[in-house]
């Protein structure tokens, strides 16, 4: 007896291969009564697939690439956690990669990835975000971006609302009386820093209150340059009341700084971050800070991925997404609130 195949059942069901593939895989993206007519069909000519002849009819490999700037840190992994949790539920594996921030190293993993080992690539290039458009282009498969700039119209992004955080966060300082504002920013050529960087200036702006550029320094989200920021700031000769680091890794070092200079969180100097690792819910006391969906980030993204893969969507159409945060209060702003008790 000849072995059938999966041309067969799709030709008897009246699908395409890819359909049949998603029949058999379980997958979301295939309605119920079309699942159940194939998965019939299959059984009525005894036909049973192989994973490796699945891979190979379906031109699939149920891999998802994942490129992120660095492998390290509280941030990354929670992005990458979100990712592995949400390829799991659909049966994918996934191959993480570090592209260290820069544009070749990118061109080189996707290169490597679109050579038929992966499916799709998520992608975090926040440091190269200006020349997106024209790796992706270069890409035989599709990419999703995490946070980078929505400017990218030829791409698809899901990202976290950094003006929207931000702008709740130092609202708050200004609800405390707090005037005389500092901040530790992030990298001039990260998209985040720059989002984070423009809701602090316009939320001023936006109240009347001047701008000292002698209180912003730059930092590149480590713990060392929060400290070394902070330490800056601390030898002016007029000092700000209220520091917001860009980010919890930053204002870790700000605390840092104030023990070694033996100042008092929120009496001395009022400080506030962004992220809400899990680091910072160990700080007494508890950090301010404003809570980014991390793992969520990592999770939309591969649903969208998936649909992009499955031609749920038009993989020529930008798509953008933004995802909202919420201010996580402590009592490093000045509020009395237990450490163990942050307010959201």
């Amino acid at each position: 007896m000849t072995k059938k195949n999966i041309h067969e059942v799709a030709k008897l069901a009246g699908v395409s291969i890819a359909t049949v593939s998603r029949a058999f895989n379980n997958s979301k993206f295939i309605k119920d009564d079309t699942k159940t007519r194939i998965l019939k069909i299959a059984e009525e000519i005894d036909y049973k697939p192989s994973p490796l002849a699945r891979g190979l009819s379906t031109n699939m490999t149920d891999t998802i690439g994942v490129i992120i700037p660095d492998i390290s840190g509280e941030f990354f992994t929670d992005i990458i956690h979100g990712i592995d949790e949400e390829a799991h539920r659909w049966n994918k594996f996934i191959i993480v990669a570090s592209s260290h921030g820069q544009r070749n190293d990118v061109e080189t993993l996707i290169d490597f990835m679109s050579s038929g080992r992966v499916d799709g690539v998520v992608m975090m290039a926040p440091h190269i975000h200006k020349e997106v458009p024209e790796i992706i282009a270069k890409s035989k498969r599709p990419v999703v971006l995490i946070n980078s700039l929505n400017e990218i119209d030829e791409a698809v992004s899901i990202s976290i609302d950094n003006f929207q955080g931000t702008t709740a966060n130092i609202e708050h300082l200004l609800e405390h009386g707090y005037k005389k504002l500092g901040m530790i920013k992030g990298p001039g050529d990260n998209c985040d820093a720059e989002e984070r960087y423009l809701g602090f200036t316009k939320t001023l702006e936006k109240h009347g209150i001047e701008i000292n550029p002698n209180w912003i320094v730059e930092g590149d989200f480590s713990t060392k340059s929060g400290y070394y920021g902070f330490m800056r700031l601390m030898t002016l000769t007029e000092k700000p009341e209220a520091i917001f680091a860009a980010n919890d890794m930053m204002a870790l070092g700000v605390y840092e700084g104030a023990k070694v200079l033996k100042l008092k969180i929120p009496d001395d100097i009022a400080v506030t971050g962004f992220d809400d690792i899990y680091l910072s819910r160990l700080l007494s006391p508890r950090l301010t800070t404003v809570h980014a969906p991390i793992e969520e980030l990592g999770s939309k993204a591969v649903k969208y991925l998936l649909k992009l893969i499955y031609g749920e969507v038009n993989p020529y159409e930008a798509y953008h997404e933004k995802l909202s945060t919420g201010l996580i209060i402590g009592g490093s702003c000045g509020c009395n609130v237990p450490s163990s008790s942050p307010v959201f």
